[in-house]
């Protein structure tokens, strides 16, 4: 079955904490994939006055190494950037955001990169003997790309979205940073407010730096590969010297939007693709509100709500459902307490 298994793995981590502003619930699913290639931070009170709040997710493709790779760098490096300790938040996310691809070319990071591939060679193998798995020609291949990739800089050949939201408590301000096809949506008075667009080929603005940048475009894919047109990692389609990074066929350069943090704000989703493949904005939206929509909305544990939603739009046969459902799920909750 190629990247699938025979049966989904339904097995959750979840995670809630507070503080006195927000509340918030993630929660990540393997599900059909033959393995879980995303990751996400959840980290409050963040910054030398406590005052933010960053969230992200980061959905790996071509392998887990460089999602794992920027959740262990991205609040360090967010943080201690000069523009976000003088208060210019869009200023360090887009900083940030190019600087994971710098991180991975620099030494230190290529051994950090080969060390998260061994391990994860070592997870897959270990899968394997608990699900009692048979080498197919399928499995021989991925192994054999595995081995390729173990030998080569990491990053060329694997990449991650990169959706990050950072609450400033004390300004009142919620900054939303994208690269890729996750997403997040800010839910105000019920009304779903997408606060990212889906970087994907065919949208012209995508379309024109691809083909300047030398690259092209085949059935939604560039270079026939890569059906999202941003994101972080996948350094071979970074490699144009007459470029600057945010000009490349794949950039990490984010698209960043700033939203007043008002009481109309009920709460904000972060997801991943699987996520909304399978649900709109608007759909997702609805189903936190109807599990918040009780006489102790902040009582409601959100990674729940996560859980069950994670559960119901899971595919119950791959084989009639055209992908959709079957991959990695991430998801986090954001919910604002209002009044405080």
């Amino acid at each position: 079955m190629g990247e699938f298994l025979s049966a989904p793995i339904k097995d959750k981590q979840s995670e809630d904490n507070e503080n006195e502003k927000i509340r918030y619930g993630s929660c990540g699913m393997q599900g059909w994939r033959k393995r879980m290639e995303d990751a996400h931070i959840t980290d409050i009170s963040q910054g030398d006055k406590k005052q933010y709040d960053i969230f992200g997710v980061f959905d790996g493709h071509g392998g887990k190494e460089v999602s794992q790779f920027v959740k262990n760098h991205f609040t360090k490096e967010l943080i201690s950037n000069s523009n976000f300790k003088s208060g210019n938040i869009k200023v360090a996310l887009q900083e940030t955001f190019l600087k994971m691809d710098n991180l991975m070319r620099e030494e230190n990071g290529k051994i950090e990169l080969k060390d998260l591939s061994k391990k994860s060679k070592e997870e897959d193998d270990a899968q394997e003997k608990k699900l009692g798995s048979k080498n197919s020609q399928a499995d021989m291949i991925s192994k054999l790309i595995s081995t390729q990739k173990s030998e080569d800089e990491i990053a060329n050949m694997t990449g991650c979205t990169a959706c990050v939201c950072v609450i400033d408590e004390i300004n009142k301000k919620l900054y939303f940073a994208n690269a890729g096809d996750s997403r997040e949506v800010l839910c105000k008075k019920g009304i779903a407010y997408p606060m990212s667009v889906d970087h994907k080929p065919d949208l012209q603005i995508e379309k024109n730096r691809i083909y300047k940048a030398d690259g092209w475009i085949t059935d939604g894919r560039v270079k026939g590969n890569l059906n999202l047109s941003r994101g972080l990692g996948d350094l071979e389609y970074k490699n144009n010297n007459k470029l600057p990074q945010e000009e490349q066929m794949i950039t990490a350069n984010p698209d960043i939007v700033c939203e007043d943090l008002s009481d109309d704000c009920d709460f904000i989703i972060i997801g991943c693709d699987g996520i909304w493949d399978c649900l709109t904005n608007q759909e997702a939206c609805d189903i936190v509100k109807e599990k918040l929509n009780v006489s102790s909305p902040y009582s409601v544990k959100l990674s729940g709500i996560i859980e069950e939603m994670m559960d119901k739009i899971c595919a119950n046969d791959i084989y009639n459902e055209s992908g959709v459902g079957c991959d990695n799920m991430t998801c986090m909750i954001v919910q604002f307490k209002k009044g405080s």
